[in-house]
């Protein structure tokens, strides 16, 4: 009996030792059973940095995204933080004016869905960012959770064409088998976004190598010059503060030249309607595209009068939608709604 008493005693001191030294490293009991497990603390350093800069929740994807970051790369609470607070897809139409919706939506449709948006997607969702403070990783996150993208096919095909962007742009490659293999996982299954392979790859020892051998760095100031000829050339017309933001970037971080940026306007869904209003337009291409746009911005059908101003403009003066666009952004019945 005593000595069973003894080794009983002994258990309950090791365990009380062991609950004290637990508690204060962060540890405590499961309620059921003596098994210690610890607390997450990457996922608390990931809510604290959502609240702290975005004042917010993260979202599951965002939440798998940072944990993985933090777990794989090292990453500190510091560093998400940081991340979040320098993306651009997190800014939100309130706070930023230079945002253009339109675009937004097209580039998350194409990344995700790999389509172009159908008109009711176009106004939902533009009314979400412009009405509810919605961000383009809000936009992201809902077509993400859509039934369309649900099927493996299509995420697969989302998450190739978000890599094989990222290679070209950043290496100027296309993606060997092994990186499209590991990348693809990470978008898929652990919730990454093209901003997630971009850094990657910009950390790669490759990617050093090549801005080892480029040539001198280009300042901020040639850096827009030459978003804004590039934007000459093809578009006819000064940069936004969004494109000049994101152009300069890819000069600056990426090593972009200049006619890597008029290849990417040259792609771009305002440069198929530059190229489009170079040509003759009929009445009905005119009045949709006046549709279009007064539902884009307005959202409601032309009156008479609108309808028959901006379809002159289009059909006389060759304006694109964008122009369109434009010009009832800056309408007093846009402002009093805004």
């Amino acid at each position: 009996m005593r000595l069973t008493t003894i080794v009983l005693a002994g258990i309950t001191a090791t365990m009380a030792l062991a609950g004290s030294a637990m508690a204060q490293t962060g540890t405590h009991l499961a309620v059921r059973g003596i098994s210690p497990f610890f607390f997450d603390r990457e996922e608390d350093a990931v809510r604290r940095a959502f609240r702290s800069v975005l004042n917010r929740e993260p979202t599951n994807s965002e939440l798998r995204r940072y944990k993985g970051l933090m777990e794989d790369e090292r990453w500190t609470e510091a560093d998400v933080r940081r991340d979040i607070s320098s993306r651009s897809d997190y800014y939100r139409y309130s706070t930023n004016r230079g945002m253009r919706p339109e675009a937004i939506i097209r580039r998350a449709y194409q990344d995700i869905l790999g389509r172009d948006p159908d008109a009711e997607g176009m106004r939902t969702y533009r009314s979400n960012i412009v009405e509810r403070g919605w961000t383009e990783q809000d936009v992201r996150e809902a077509l993400r959770n859509s039934p369309e993208y649900q099927t493996g096919q299509a995420r697969t095909a989302s998450a190739d064409r978000i890599i094989n962007r990222a290679y070209q742009d950043i290496l100027g490659r296309q993606p060997d088998p092994e990186g499209l293999n590991t990348y693809r996982r990470n978008i898929i299954e652990r919730g990454w976004d093209e901003q997630d392979v971009r850094t990657a790859l910009r950390r790669s020892q490759e990617r050093h190598d090549i801005a080892r051998s480029s040539q001198r760095s280009v300042s901020d100031a040639e850096a827009s010059e030459m978003v804004r000829r590039a934007y000459q050339t093809v578009l006819k017309r000064e940069p936004d503060a969004s494109g000049m933001q994101e152009y300069k970037a890819r000069i600056l971080n990426d090593r972009w030249t200049e006619q890597q940026v008029v290849s990417a306007l040259r792609s771009s869904p305002e440069r198929r309607e530059v190229a489009r209003a170079q040509r003759t337009i009929s009445d009905s291409e005119a009045t949709e595209m006046v549709r279009r746009a007064y539902q884009s911005v307005l959202n409601r059908e032309p009156d008479a009068g609108g309808l028959r101003d901006y379809k002159a403009r289009v059909m006389n003066d060759r304006w694109t939608e964008q122009q369109l666009v434009n010009a009832l952004r800056n309408s007093d019945e846009y402002r009093s709604k805004h």
